[in-house]
């Protein structure tokens, strides 16, 4: 596998990048506000849509053994009465509009102010490269470096606890299924054990199932918030800061001699190591 060579910055790029990386790291800036905001606040509105439809489900199903149980869960029940039930198709896509849909809409809301602020506070507003060569190589090194950090730092969001909270909630049912089968006048054991694995197998799946579907909403609630490539951003800083040792000789210098000094103090631990 062979690795393409970059090709070195030239002076003539200068302007061009500069102008791109004052447009990344204010994208990034805001971009980092809109996640902080968005990913918790869609995601805790997409839950209880998910735990609604869910127990629209489970009404639809009709079941006799989980309507009695899901009679004894509180305020649920009340909740996911009005919601409509016809028949398979018309339940899966009120089920997908009514999940996905409103939070997505809710945050692409708050999204479009932070854009909105963001393009009001800098319509009229420039960032001049100015100086020598050296200078302006420097600025554009210290630019593309801001824009990896704040690319690298840009919050992440986990679904698994809150896949882990949905599935607990709906575990209450297999709470409700063993307290009815324990307090019975002749318990059957092996009932009990059966019923008890084939729901938790249930649970297992319906976890799992629960982490697709929150994952695909922070895919989605992600494009409000999108940043280029942590690894292009990374590059585009290190053809940066080739560029500024290439013209800046004594930067050139004052970097080979730390790494002569870094590489006399490694051998030097080496050979106290071998001593």
């Amino acid at each position: 596998m062979f690795k393409k060579k970059r090709e070195p910055m030239r002076a003539e790029e200068v302007q061009s990048t500069w102008d791109k990386l004052v447009v990344t790291e204010r994208t990034l800036r805001r971009n980092k506000k809109v996640s902080r905001i968005i990913q918790p606040v869609g995601t805790v509105i997409f839950m209880f849509n998910l735990l609604l439809t869910t127990g629209n489900f489970i009404r639809f199903l009709d079941v006799e053994l989980i309507n009695r149980f899901f009679e004894k869960m509180p305020i649920l029940p009340a909740l996911v009465e009005p919601l409509p039930r016809g028949g398979w198709g018309s339940l899966i896509v009120f089920s997908v509009l009514f999940t996905y849909m409103i939070p997505l809409v809710i945050c692409a809301g708050i999204a479009g102010l932070f854009y909105y602020l963001d393009y009001k506070k800098y319509r009229n507003t420039s960032e001049p490269l100015n100086g020598s060569e050296i200078d302006k190589a420097k600025a554009l090194t210290n630019k593309a470096e801001t824009a990896y950090v704040l690319r690298k730092d840009m919050p992440g969001w986990s679904v698994y606890p809150e896949a882990g909270i949905l599935t607990g909630v709906c575990a209450v049912l297999v709470v409700f299924a063993l307290l009815e089968f324990a307090s019975s006048d002749s318990p059957a054991v092996l009932e009990i054990a059966l019923t008890c694995l084939a729901l938790l197998l249930c649970l297992f799946v319906l976890f799992w199932v629960y982490v697709l579907l929150l994952k695909l909403f922070a895919a989605l609630n992600g494009f409000f918030c999108y940043a280029s490539s942590e690894w292009t951003l990374y590059e585009q800083y290190q053809r940066c800061d080739a560029y500024w040792e290439s013209v800046d000789l004594a930067e050139h210098n004052s970097r080979l001699e730390e790494q002569r000094i870094l590489n006399e103090r490694r051998h030097r631990r080496k050979t106290e190591e071998t001593a």
